[in-house]
């Protein structure tokens, strides 16, 4: 059930964000993909928030969401390792404090 409520909140915020980027900036693939991914990050940190008692370890999955998106957003932007393990650990930073800063995103 746990992933179910994941990957439904994940593909809501990517087809969200995707789709006005689409509309907004078409023909612009790179700021698409960009977009499309904070979406889909975006969705994995708000599952937790949308179904609280479902997620034991929420913050754990929020943490790993953000590691992962800063090391994909390293590797887009053709960083060094070096880069990428500290994008990863800022993103998981970004993760942790979610539960702060989620509830003010507003998808249109």
């Amino acid at each position: 059930m746990k992933f179910k409520i994941i990957f439904y909140a994940a593909l809501l915020g990517a087809f969200t964000f995707g789709v006005f980027s689409l509309v907004f900036y078409f023909g612009d693939w790179e700021r698409l993909y960009l977009v499309t991914l904070c979406g889909f990050f975006v969705g994995v940190l708000a599952a937790p928030e949308f179904e609280p008692k479902k997620f034991k370890y929420g913050w754990l999955l929020q943490i790993l969401a953000g590691a992962v998106a800063g090391a994909l957003l390293g590797v887009v932007f053709l960083l060094s390792i070096e880069l990428i393990i500290s994008c990863s650990i800022i993103g998981g930073f970004v993760g942790w404090l979610s539960p702060l800063w989620i509830k003010y995103i507003s998808i249109p």
